[in-house]
Parts: C-alpha cells; sequence; structure tokens
C-alpha cells in the first residue's frame, strides 16, 4: 500500500486484504467477509484492482428514496478508481468484497470483455441497489469464488475463477439492466442511466452521423433540463457532468488502445469526433498523455 496525497493507493489484491484485515489465499484474487470485522475505517483510497463491494447499510440519511430501512448495494471500482467513501468508520459492517488482480483474467474469455461492463466505465455511481432475492445469487456466487480460491492450485484454477466472475458478471449485468428500467429519477437511477447512454454511444457502430454525447442531448434522452441534470450528475459524482462524460470516453479510448490495433483517427472515427485532434486534447487533459504514449506505456509493460 502507498499514500501519495492522502490519498491510500490499494494497487493489488494483497493491498485490499491488508487494508481489511483479511488473510489472502491467493495473488490474484480474494473475497473478504466483512462480517468478521467489528469496524471499518473509511480512508480516501484509490483501486488497482478491480473491486466489487457488497454492504448492507442504514442508510435512510444518505439515500431516502430507499424503501427499507436497511438496504444493499453493489460499488464497482475498475482500476484506477476512487473510492466512493472518503473518512468515516461503519460499526459491524454487513458483506463481502470481490478483488482480482487483472492478470487473473490472462487467457480466459473474460480478458477482453472485462471494460465492457458498464458499470466498470466510470467510478463515482456504478452503484446497484438490490432486493433480497437478489442477495441471495450475489452471495451465492461469492461463495462459490471463495470456494474455488480455499482448493489447491492448478492448471484449470485460473479459469475456473474467470468463469465464477464472468457468470456474477452476467448477474450484475441483470440486476444493473432491471435498475435503469425503473421510473423514479432518484440521483443514483439518473447516473445509471446516463452510464447506460453512454455505453450504447461507445458501442455503436462508427458511422458519419455519430456524434460526440452532450450535457444538453443526455439531458435530453433523460428528459431533464440541462441545468437539473447537471446540477444532479456533480452532487452525485463530484465532477460536473461535462468532465463525466469525458472520462467515460476516455476510459472507451483507452480500451481501445490497449485491446485493438486501431490507430487514433480510427478511434476518433468510431466515436464520433470529426478531427482527430479534438479527441487527442480531451485525452492528454484527461491523462496527461498523448494517445501514442499510453500505447506505448502499455505494451511495454
Amino acid at each position: 500500500m502507498a499514500e501519495n496525497n492522502s490519498i491510500l493507493k490499494l494497487n493489488s489484491v494483497e493491498d485490499v486484504c491488508k487494508y481489511y484485515g483479511a488473510t489472502m489465499l491467493h495473488p490474484l484474487v480474494a473475497v473478504i467477509n466483512l462480517n468478521s470485522l467489528t469496524k471499518i475505517n473509511h480512508l480516501p483510497k484509490q483501486f488497482g484492482a478491480y473491486t466489487i463491494v457488497c454492504t448492507t447499510e442504514k442508510s435512510k440519511q444518505e439515500y431516502p428514496e430507499a424503501d427499507e430501512e436497511y438496504f444493499t448495494r453493489l460499488i464497482f471500482y475498475a482500476p484506477g478508481d476512487f473510492s466512493k467513501y472518503t473518512t468515516g468508520s461503519v460499526d459491524n459492517p454487513i458483506g463481502s468484497i470481490l478483488t482480482f488482480n487483472k492478470e487473473l483474467l490472462n487467457g480466459t474469455l473474460l480478458q477482453n470483455r472485462i471494460d465492457e461492463y458498464p458499470f466498470f466505465n466510470n467510478n463515482c455511481s456504478n452503484i446497484i441497489t438490490l432486493h433480497s432475492d437478489e442477495i441471495e445469487m450475489v452471495t451465492r456466487c461469492m461463495r462459490s469464488i471463495d470456494k474455488e480460491i480455499h482448493h489447491p492450485q492448478d492448471k484449470y484454477s485460473s479459469h475456473i475463477l474467470a468463469a465464477g466472475i464472468h457468470v456474477l458478471l452476467s448477474i450484475c449485468m441483470r440486476y444493473y439492466e432491471n435498475q435503469i428500467k425503473k421510473p423514479h429519477n432518484s440521483a443514483i437511477n439518473i447516473v445509471t442511466r446516463l452510464n447506460n447512454i453512454l455505453d450504447r454511444y461507445t458501442h455503436a457502430p462508427a458511422s458519419e452521423d455519430k456524434e460526440i454525447p452532450t450535457v444538453a442531448s443526455c439531458a435530453s434522452e433523460l428528459g431533464l433540463s440541462p441545468n437539473y441534470f447537471g446540477d444532479v450528475v456533480r452532487n452525485t459524482t463530484k465532477i460536473s457532468a461535462h468532465t463525466y462524460i469525458h472520462r467515460f470516453i476516455v476510459n472507451e479510448v483507452k480500451r481501445l488502445l490497449e485491446y485493438t490495433n486501431m490507430n487514433i483517427g480510427q478511434i476518433a472515427y468510431q466515436l464520433g469526433f470529426k478531427y482527430p485532434h479534438h479527441l487527442t486534447r480531451i485525452f492528454k487533459k484527461e491523462t496527461g498523455m498523448t494517445p501514442y504514449q499510453f500505447r506505448s506505456k502499455k505494451r511495454q509493460k
């Protein structure tokens, strides 16, 4: 674990286990049972591993639209994402955490599909609220993965673990899409629906008519005024809607740079940019690197 400007960096599964005081049984994946802890002291942190947090909380104050006094939610973090929590503590936590390094997926069917899941595309509000039957399904998947972690490692281990994670993510995708269809306009639901709009945009085929999403176009599709939409996104994610949209696009550019041989002109056309230099400018503003520098760095690793 490393600290940088008061941000705790959990760079690996080992770091996540140390943070929560859990025993690491596998170098690339862990399921952490939060029920065994008496308290969690939250610190501002950044994850270097894929992490799925499933917690049950009493938080009517934070989410007054919740139907029950207690409710369970899933929060998804991709490598590089920051924790939603900043400071504070939770006594007698309930839930579990799945965390895995990207290397676990090498050579598996999930390797090049992991970034297609929309709840891993941006970090701040990738939250799914679960009902009782959904909680049971997620818990079963977590237990199945944990059971395989406890099994002696052999040549099948990585594929079985990746398959278990794939099943869990597919189930989460079902719940994610069900949540999008809910009619209410809670803050979480609005950002979730925004993620769905942006996900459809990034995966839509390239064409001359394809356009980059804007605050105005997203607000219109959601049936909201741009000002109200912007306020909701800022209050929920702590960044402007304009920045949120650009970061989502940059994450897709990263994926294409890392997993395809498309040049920046082809990527710009795929995403609806009229000029490649426009995309390069946005990418460099968000990452501090040009697309070429980013690809070179990834390939060196």
